[in-house]
């Protein structure tokens, strides 16, 4: 996956709503901060292993998706009726053409859909506070053999350590301390651990792959810009 490019495509959609919303000149990390959080919960609302009071605890990964035009009958004897706006008269069609009467019109991953979202957040904070290098992580960092499957454990880290990010404020001595050692000032250190905390529970949690994070993500950017042409 090429971070590099999801930084710079982040940039360019945060760049355009600035203006079109003309927010210019205004401090929004707190916003996207909440954001994110807001994200992660409909993140685990889909992943679901939380939920030790329900008999469906499987993550929504794989959703049919309804053909809108004929209603998701799978009838493929269905007859489309459309009036025409000019005679008022009705027309039939014996079968969808949109998904050939099957009523389905593919699959879609709702865990990937609302992971790529918090991704979309992410970024967007280390665009606005000038921490992108905090993105880029090592091989042995998202090691499958160090992640224990402790989703729960792992999500609330991740949480603590992205309130860290916003919240804590620490001192001279430990800023120095913290530069010395990992590279990075204290809260830039908090960000760059939940990132990596994040990664893990979506690569070695769900197994998402860098392709289908990227893929998924470009798609999401795609709807976002559109949602901004259509004034949303």
């Amino acid at each position: 996956m090429s971070l590099q490019n999801i930084i710079d495509a982040q940039k360019e959609l945060d760049a355009r709503i600035i203006k079109e919303k003309g927010l210019e000149g205004k401090d929004l990390v707190a916003n996207t901060f909440l954001a994110l959080k807001v994200e992660l919960a409909e993140f685990a609302n889909e992943g679901r292993w939380f939920k030790h009071w329900s008999n469906d605890q499987e993550p929504r990964t794989a959703v049919i998706c309804l053909c809108v035009m004929c209603q998701g009958t799978g009838d493929e004897n269905y007859e489309m009726v459309q009036e025409d706006a000019e005679s008022g008269t009705k027309h039939e069609f014996m079968k969808c053409e949109e998904c050939n009467g099957t009523g389905e019109i593919g699959e879609r991953n709702p865990s990937l859909e609302e992971y790529v979202d918090v991704v979309h957040f992410f970024v967007s904070i280390a665009n606005q506070k000038g921490w992108e290098d905090t993105l880029w992580v090592y091989e042995e960092q998202l090691d499958p053999d160090e992640f224990d499957g402790d989703l729960t454990s792992w999500f609330l880290e991740m949480d603590y350590f992205l309130s860290m990010a916003y919240i804590r404020k620490f001192t001279e001595e430990e800023e120095t301390k913290c530069k010395e050692t990992f590279g990075y000032l204290n809260n830039e250190c908090c960000f760059r651990t939940a990132w990596i905390l994040f990664l893990n529970i979506g690569m070695n949690g769900f197994g998402f792959t860098w392709e289908q994070i990227e893929e998924s993500y470009y798609e999401k950017n795609k709807i976002n810009h559109l949602r901004q042409d259509t004034g949303y």
